[in-house]
């Protein structure tokens, strides 16, 4: 999640699922930026990356002063690359999703997490569990209380990868741990689609995302980021995009949607639903439960108009913020529950 829909103060307040956006939407799936001091890996403050509809510092600004700091975006990745191939056990037989059917997609990356990663040890043969910033060090963007660790942040249970947020000091700005996973594989193009149950309790900011391999941004693709105890209404659920030759495209799929069997009010708390996004060089589509929700022009590409390059997937799970506000004590420990992400390009 890069910073929430809304870089500036949360300037974001767009419909669905996005990241900086300056339009008047409040939205409440963003990306954040995470503050991280370069070094150390302890949170800095003022770094803005992703961006929610409501005023966070805006993922952009965020980025930009992270990248501008650390000298990032000529550096970028050297760890990541070498390992970005990683490999899996063949994949059974996996149904192609209704959405892509017949396209002519092939599966390349399946990660069960009840059948080929079921081990933390296995977990982090295929994912990191930082971003990629200050060399692979950044721990949180924009104004979140959470920090990523990787203690008791990332556990196997009911044949799932649950990412907890824990509070071993307290629920306190800067001391919450919480889980993410990054992944070593990078990739353009394709179907991305991951099965989720997100947590309940105010105060969490759950994602699923796309991010440039080469650590720049733009772009970002957020393919699904949920606050207000993972109720979807024009506030809180959203699918956003972010380019550098636009900006910002946010839709929202409670404002957008037609299909009656999915409508703001759907609590994606009480169960597993699908989340997908089939990205194109000219376009974007979002689903939930493989019902389209959004479909819009996109262009992956840098501010100075260059090709963005492959994208690595990353789940996580952030708490607190201007976005999804201050995190209630009772609503910890907190999971974000993934029963797989799998990738399907042509």
């Amino acid at each position: 999640m890069a910073s929430p829909a809304g870089r500036n103060a949360r300037r974001c307040r767009w419909p669905i699922h996005g990241r900086p956006s300056a339009g008047p939407h409040d939205n409440s799936i963003c990306r954040r930026s995470r503050n991280t001091a370069a070094g150390n890996g302890s949170a800095t403050k003022g770094v803005p990356m992703h961006e929610p509809p409501r005023p966070l510092t805006t993922r952009r600004q965020a980025l930009q002063r992270l990248l501008a700091a650390t000298g990032l975006a000529a550096t970028v990745g050297c760890a990541d690359s070498a390992s970005r191939h990683g490999r899996l056990p063949k994949p059974d037989s996996v149904d192609e999703p209704a959405p892509i059917r017949g396209k002519g997609y092939k599966l390349v990356k399946d990660w069960d997490f009840g059948r080929s990663v079921t081990s933390v040890e296995a977990m982090r043969e295929e994912f990191f569990t930082r971003y990629i910033y200050n060399n692979g060090q950044q721990d949180a963007l924009n104004d979140e209380w959470e920090r990523y660790r990787d203690n008791d942040n990332h556990v196997f249970e009911d044949g799932a990868l649950a990412l907890v947020a824990r509070t071993p000091e307290g629920a306190i700005r800067g001391k919450i741990e919480s889980g993410m996973i990054r992944s070593k594989w990078s990739g353009q193009y394709g179907y991305f689609e991951a099965r989720i149950k997100v947590p309940d309790g105010r105060g969490m900011w759950p994602a699923f995302w796309l991010n440039p391999q080469d650590g720049k941004w733009p772009p970002e693709i957020d393919i699904l980021e949920v606050v207000n105890n993972g109720r979807d209404t024009t506030r809180n659920t959203f699918h956003f995009v972010h380019s550098g030759v636009k900006d910002v495209l946010p839709v929202a799929s409670s404002l957008l949607n037609n299909n009656k069997t999915y409508k703001p009010g759907t609590d994606f708390k009480d169960d597993y639903h699908t989340y997908s996004a089939e990205w194109l060089p000219d376009r974007v589509r979002h689903y939930v439960d493989d019902v389209l929700v959004v479909d819009r022009e996109f262009k992956w590409v840098h501010r100075d108009g260059s090709d963005g390059g492959a994208a690595h997937v990353l789940l996580n799970l952030a708490v607190g913020g201007a976005w999804p506000g201050r995190p209630d004590p009772a609503a910890f420990p907190a999971k974000l529950m993934v029963k797989y992400v799998r990738v399907w390009q042509r």
